[in-house]
């Protein structure tokens, strides 16, 4: 089948001799290498099935719990974690940050050998509106319909995660899988908002964690994402920064009858129309290089050729990349105008207004040199640019053996799919943990349509209870390998 790639090289005039013809350089694909034999006993002791339809009851049962954030209600969230682990002879600590609003702390115990490994969630959910939810699939139904899919809020973000995860310090414990490693499950609070929850842990609670590598949430796998047929499991190891900003203009007030010239809700027009045309250089970070080069090496071809070398890219890709909004947030410095306040009364022209303004940031971008920026293109001594929030890019290397573990079992059984690493456009709760030196890989083993991961944050979020069970697999799998001591040790 001719992709929609290959069309797009057509269209530009560029054919197979005319591109080898420049000879550009060329990045290697990384190999995940092959899973550690002596481990094999505890990788394949499992009844995948089971495992995975247990998850799945797990998960329903947890969307089930109302934890949408404002106001949050996490506590009741981690409750309901907390009696599944106590079944099991698992403890657990809640850790209450305010009233109603907990994070969960449990740990298997290895042989200390090394650091502890983390299993992070969120417990909070995004609001949903039940009235534009399939009657009997709500957003807190948990619902399992006859084609086998779940539905709720946080079924994607990140309330399967944290069922696969629960899922596997389970099958740990059941298995007996002997540790060199702590396995630490950290379930956490109001992510969706504030970030307190897991910024707390951090830096209050950190002798309760104390990992050296965790697995969050960042990375989906999708299908037909760069080619057609092809799904890509992007794997985070970067975080875009943030600022976030109060734009606030300042002028008399007056009557609404009569326009005059510089008040306040004119400067704030014009201050806005300077920012959606200011222009930002794209800069494509060596994570998402090497992701392209990996979808490249998969797929063959002209399209492989030119994905693999980022000369190519440069000159062939960018335009395509640069006119899809979330591409072009992972290589642009962005600025979102995400609401208004300010106006009262209709008839009266009021003093000052404001704007928000949330600044995603790429690595070498700070908070300061963002500001500086943005004072620069709006140039009006009546506008006040106040800071809400501000945080520099995190980022960690891939060359480890956890992201090949995480590699290696997304893509095992998968034919059809690539992985690599990626910068987030978003940010999660990893940003805190990569501050203390954290090794932290954002992936959600799912392998889902561009629809259904369109579904987060909106209507209709579900997951396959296939996907449940690969995901089950896939984490246990990527943990077992870096963390079992072996069978004759």
């Amino acid at each position: 089948m001719t992709s929609r790639f290959t069309l797009h090289l057509k269209r530009l005039c560029v054919g197979p001799l005319a591109v080898a013809a420049l000879g550009c350089t060329s990045l290697s694909a990384q190999a995940p290498g092959a899973a550690p034999a002596h481990l094999a006993k505890y990788r394949e002791g499992v009844d995948w099935a089971a495992a995975g339809d247990e998850a799945a009851q797990l998960l329903s049962g947890y969307l089930q719990v109302d934890t949408s954030n404002p106001p949050g209600n996490e506590l009741l969230g981690a409750q309901y974690l907390a009696g599944v682990l106590e079944k099991e002879g698992i403890e657990s600590e809640l850790v209450e940050h305010r009233p109603g609003r907990a994070s969960l702390i449990a740990r298997l115990r290895g042989d200390g050998t090394e650091a502890p490994l983390c299993l992070l969630s969120h417990i909070d959910v995004v609001p949903a509106d039940a009235s534009v939810w399939p009657k009997g699939k709500g957003p807190f139904s948990g619902t399992i319909d006859e084609d086998g899919m779940i539905w709720g809020r946080g079924a994607l973000d990140m309330k399967g995660m944290g069922a696969i995860e629960l899922m596997t310090l389970l099958l740990l414990k059941r298995q007996g899988v002997p540790l060199r490693r702590d396995i630490v499950l950290l379930a956490v609070a109001d992510e969706e908002v504030d970030n307190f929850g897991a910024r707390e842990i951090a830096e209050k609670h950190w002798d309760k964690v104390g990992c050296s590598h965790l697995v969050n949430e960042g990375g989906l796998g999708i299908r037909d994402l760069f080619i057609e047929g092809q799904t890509i499991f992007a794997i985070s190891v970067a975080e875009k920064g943030l600022l976030w900003v109060r734009m606030v203009a300042r002028g008399e007030a007056g009557h609404g009858s009569t326009p005059i010239p510089g008040r306040a809700p004119d400067r704030l027009i014009r201050a806005l129309g300077k920012l959606a045309a200011r222009q930002d250089d794209p800069y494509v970070t060596p994570a998402l290089y090497q992701m392209l080069a990996e979808a490249g090496d998969h797929a063959g071809g002209i399209e492989g050729f030119v994905l693999k070398r980022p000369s190519l890219v440069n000159l062939l890709v960018m335009d395509r990349l640069l006119s899809n909004p979330p591409a072009r947030a992972a290589i642009v410095n962005t600025v979102s105008v995400t609401g208004f306040s300010g106006a009262d009364s209709v008839n009266v022209v009021a003093p000052e207004v404001s704007a928000q303004l949330d600044c995603r940031l790429l690595p070498g971008t700070s908070p300061a040199t963002m500001l500086a920026q943005l004072h620069g293109i709006i140039d009006d001594p009546e506008i006040e640019l106040q800071i809400l929030q501000a945080s520099p890019a995190t980022e960690n290397g891939w060359d480890d053996p956890f992201y090949r573990a995480l590699v290696r079992h997304a893509l095992e059984g998968r034919p059809h799919a690539a992985a690599g690493p990626v910068l987030s456009p978003g940010f999660t709760d990893s940003i805190f943990f990569r501050r203390r030196g954290v090794k932290a890989y954002g992936l959600v083993p799912f392998e889902v349509t561009k629809e259904e991961a369109a579904s987060m944050h909106g209507r209709d979020e579900r997951v396959s209870v296939q996907n449940v069970r690969d995901g089950v697999r896939v984490l246990f799998r990527a943990v077992v390998d870096v963390s079992a001591a072996g069978p004759s040790t």
